[in-house]
């Protein structure tokens, strides 16, 4: 049984990004401040722009003048060039004083030319923005005087082709780059793309299960309910403590399920584990084995004879109990405690054995465990982890049906899908999975008490 994890829909792409929300958000704002930062300490760059309108000399009536502007149109492309060219800048150079050379300072020079048209347009960059105006009307005056000179003569020897200033440049006010504005707004997009790209890595990357979406869709089974997450306070039950809890209301839901779950196949024996330590099995099972008592006679057994818990857990103590009974030393009866004012009996786990794993599969433990089914309507074991030692798996098939706790914070996919494979092979009927620790939104805390009526209210 291999998880599915390759399938990326939609919910899930929106999934991560409610989770890592505030990833995004974050590498967006940096990105944007530091785009910002980067452009505020840049040189900042003017620019002015001169216009220059390009006739030819030749013809007087229509058909003259149009032949005409069609061929200064397909020549704007040889001025465009001619304006970089060091027989136009190089007089700029000398008049403008600049240490510099021709083809230094056409790299700070943009030639374009307005489509369909004659008009070449000269613009300038410079950190100085009277110099840039300066650059620009040198270049076009410049330009002006080289196509003259080496305009093709009439017969009258006037240059056939005429450059005219139309637009001087004009020093400017503002900076042309860098554009803190537009700078920022990139920076903000990408880091807002950065987020989401990592926030979708994060979330392909992180193979824990924490929600019951991702866990019916990792494994075929069914899944109990869930314990939402919250801080212990206190000692003793969270289920007896706060009666109308989250955590009571959802062991509360668990119960309904597990009573489903019995229709087609009585639940007498129920043996709660979990992949890893830590995944709150003894937390789930204790809570548990308190809601069912309510509406059945039920003992908890402590089978976790390598680190026993329950007795911890309830406050009760653990030093003698379940291996007392299998080793003949004591009668279940006098082994069994009774827990606070319940009516839910409590085997710890007693002495801890050298070899739990034959004490758990002998003879004596097939006997204790009948002699509980006659005394109470259910028996709840807690084992071991399934993947840390192979107690579950000997336990499991001897018990009508396990249920598996998932810690929603620690435990990944694969090791779900091996806590399964392992124990069904063993011959366990997995009856459901239990999502522990999971996350649950503030909106859905709120509770909904019920109020006794006073007399007052009762008589009218």
């Amino acid at each position: 049984m291999n998880p599915d994890t390759s399938a990326w829909t939609a919910m899930r792409v929106v999934g991560a990004l409610r989770r890592l929300w505030w990833l995004v958000v974050a590498l967006g704002i940096a990105g944007a401040g530091v785009a910002f930062g980067v452009s505020a300490s840049a040189t900042p760059i003017f620019q002015s722009t001169a216009s220059l309108y390009f006739t030819l000399n030749q013809g007087g009536d229509a058909i003259d003048l149009n032949q005409g502007s069609t061929y200064t149109q397909n020549q704007m492309l040889s001025f465009a060039q001619l304006a970089t060219s060091s027989r136009v800048l190089q007089p700029v150079i000398d008049d403008l004083g600049l240490d510099t050379t021709p083809r230094l300072l056409a790299r700070t020079l943009q030639i374009s030319i307005p489509q369909s048209t004659v008009v070449l347009e000269v613009q300038a960059a410079s950190p100085d923005p009277r110099m840039a105006a300066r650059v620009a009307n040198a270049v076009t005056t410049s330009l002006v005087d080289v196509v003259r000179e080496i305009a093709p003569t009439g017969a009258d020897a006037t240059p056939t082709v005429k450059a005219e200033v139309i637009d001087r440049a004009v020093v400017p006010r503002v900076q042309a780059l860098p554009n803190k504005t537009r700078d920022s707004a990139i920076g903000l997009l990408i880091g807002l793309l950065l987020g989401v790209l990592i926030a979708i890595a994060v979330t392909a990357l992180d193979t824990r299960i924490r929600s019951v979406d991702t866990l019916t869709r990792i494994l075929d089974r069914p899944v109990l309910g869930t314990i939402s997450r919250a801080p212990r306070k206190g000692r003793g039950l969270p289920v007896e403590r706060d009666p109308l809890g989250q955590t009571a209301e959802d062991a509360r839901r668990v119960r309904s399920s597990l009573a489903y779950a019995s229709l087609s196949h009585p639940l007498r024996s129920l043996l709660v584990t979990s992949a890893l330590p830590g995944d709150g099995k003894t937390t789930v099972a204790a809570n548990l084995a308190y809601a069912m008592s309510g509406v059945s006679s039920v003992v908890i057994v402590d089978a976790d004879l390598r680190r026993p818990r329950v007795g911890d857990y309830l406050g009760v103590e653990g030093s003698v109990g379940l291996t007392n009974v299998l080793l003949g030393e004591l009668p279940f009866e006098r082994a069994k405690l009774g827990w606070a004012d319940s009516d839910l009996d409590v085997l710890p786990s007693g002495p801890i054995p050298p070899n739990p794993a034959d004490v758990l599969t002998s003879g004596a433990m097939r006997r204790l465990l009948d002699e509980g089914l006659a005394a109470y309507e259910l028996v709840i074991i807690d084992s071991p982890p399934v993947l840390s030692v192979a107690d579950a798996a000997l336990l499991a098939p001897i018990v009508d049906g396990v249920v598996i706790v998932i810690d929603a914070r620690r435990t990944r996919q694969s090791q779900a899908a091996q806590t399964v494979h392992q124990l069904e092979a063993a011959g366990a009927r997995v009856v459901g999975l239990i999502l522990n620790n999971v996350k649950t939104p503030r909106a859905s805390r709120s509770r909904y008490y019920y109020r006794t009526p006073t007399a007052v209210e009762a008589e009218s």
